[in-house]
Parts: C-alpha cells; sequence; structure tokens
C-alpha cells in the first residue's frame, strides 16, 4: 500500500490539487510506518520531503526536518543493509544537499553530495534505485543539480562536462538530466547549448519535456531571441512540447 501511494504521488505532484497531494503524502507515511519496512519508510520520507520543499521556501525546514530524522533512523540498519536501504538512504543524502542549494548554503550542499557520492560507491556498478534513480551513474546528474540550484553556471557547466548522461538508464531520468544541463548552460549565458540540451531532453523522453516548467521557460524565452537561427530551433521545439500551436 505504501508503494501504490508513492506511486500515486509521483502523478499526483503535477496536478492542481495540494489537499489532495498532502493526503496522499500523508497516507503514504502512514503506511509506511505500519509496515515497519525500512526501505518502504525511506521512500514515503524520500518523496514528502519533496513535496514539502516544492511548497516553498517556508516549508524548506520542515523538509529538512522529514529528511534527517529518516537518515538519523535508516542509520542502524546501514552496516547489514542491503542495496535499495542502502541507495535510498544515500538519496536522502542528496535531498538534504538539494535543499541547502536552494537555500544559497554551498558548503553544506557539496557536502551532503559527498556523503551521497560515498554511499553511491558502496553500491554495485550497474545498481539503479528504481524510484528515486540513486546510483553511482546518477551522481554526475545530482552534481549538476546542485550547482543549478546554487546559480552557479560556470561550475555547472563544469559538472554537465562531467557528467555521462548515457550511463542513466531511464529515459525520464536522463531528460531531467539535460534539462539541468539546460539550466546550467543558460545560466552561464550559452543558450545555443542549452538548445541543444533540451532538444536532448525531447530525444531521452519526450513526456518528461513537456510537463517540466523549467524547459518551458527557456524554449520560451528563446523564441525572442535576436538570433534568428535560435528563434528557429526554439520555436521549432516549442511546437514539438506543445507550448507554441504548429
Amino acid at each position: 500500500m505504501a508503494e501504490v501511494y508513492s506511486l500515486s504521488q509521483f502523478f499526483i505532484a503535477y496536478q492542481p490539487d495540494s489537499s489532495l497531494l498532502w493526503r496522499v503524502v500523508e497516507r503514504s507515511m502512514i503506511s509506511a510506518q505500519e509496515s515497519e519496512d525500512p526501505h518502504a519508510i525511506g521512500v514515503a520520507a524520500w518523496l514528502a520531503a519533496q513535496a514539502h520543499r516544492d511548497s516553498g521556501h517556508a516549508h524548506f525546514d520542515t523538509a529538512d526536518a522529514v529528511n534527517l530524522e529518516t537518515i538519523r533512523y535508516l542509520e542502524t540498519f546501514l552496516p547489514d543493509a542491503g542495496n535499495d536501504v542502502l541507495a535510498i538512504a544515500g538519496a536522502l543524502q542528496f535531498e538534504a544537499g538539494y535543499t541547502a542549494a536552494r537555500r544559497g548554503d554551498t558548503g553544506t550542499a557539496w557536502r551532503y553530495w559527498d556523503t551521497a557520492r560515498a554511499m553511491a560507491d558502496r553500491l554495485p556498478a550497474g545498481y539503479f534505485h528504481p524510484v528515486t534513480s540513486f546510483s553511482q551513474a546518477v551522481m554526475g546528474a545530482h552534481a549538476v543539480t546542485i550547482a543549478v540550484e546554487l546559480h552557479a553556471g560556470a561550475e555547472s557547466v563544469r559538472q554537465a562536462a562531467a557528467a555521462d548522461a548515457a550511463t542513466i538508464p531511464s529515459r525520464p531520468r536522463r531528460a531531467r538530466h539535460r534539462i539541468e544541463e539546460a539550466r546550467g548552460y543558460q545560466l552561464d549565458g550559452q543558450t545555443e547549448a542549452a538548445l541543444a540540451a533540451l532538444d536532448k531532453a525531447y530525444e531521452a523522453a519526450p513526456e518528461t519535456i513537456r510537463y517540466n516548467g523549467y524547459a518551458r521557460r527557456i524554449v520560451l524565452e528563446e523564441t525572442d531571441s535576436k538570433s534568428p537561427a535560435q528563434r528557429r530551433r526554439a520555436s521549432e521545439l516549442a511546437v514539438k512540447i506543445g507550448v507554441l500551436a504548429a
């Protein structure tokens, strides 16, 4: 039941009904706790922390409270943990870093990322967590996200160059990484590279870019570019993702 609620949250988070979202978040956590399954509890907390963080700065402290309390709970299981429990604990470490980056706390954000990377290195090379995507393969993408949320354009581009998107097996997760790359390139003033990254996102998973607010904003902004070639490229992509009529 906890897994069904978690799956539901992936969809409901994009719907204009916050009361339904919070009802699902609460029931997911209750079901996970009743199961007494560390992995289920970790996944429910991972999603709850994201819901709080995405609700705005006023909810960052609550996101941290849920996140860090669950990390402490899972620590007792880590010495003998299987891959799934280790992965959800690592994913929570990254989420704590993500929230710190949203706050603009550079040192804390990268410290949590370093901890998450060390946990990812304990996983088998080919392992990929089915819910959070946590793995060795995704840590480069996570580094891009941290840099982007810190509004560090040059660092975002450096991390994007170091990350290998081809190693991410999930097409939607690969598309999200390309969107984060595009945000980094735009921060660094490389708008042509940003559009190229969004083209790759569309190739990886068209449905992911269609519903991503960051991607849609970048594309619409570039439809007003002073460069005719960039306007044309942005307009073509805008039609494909449904923000402009053909």
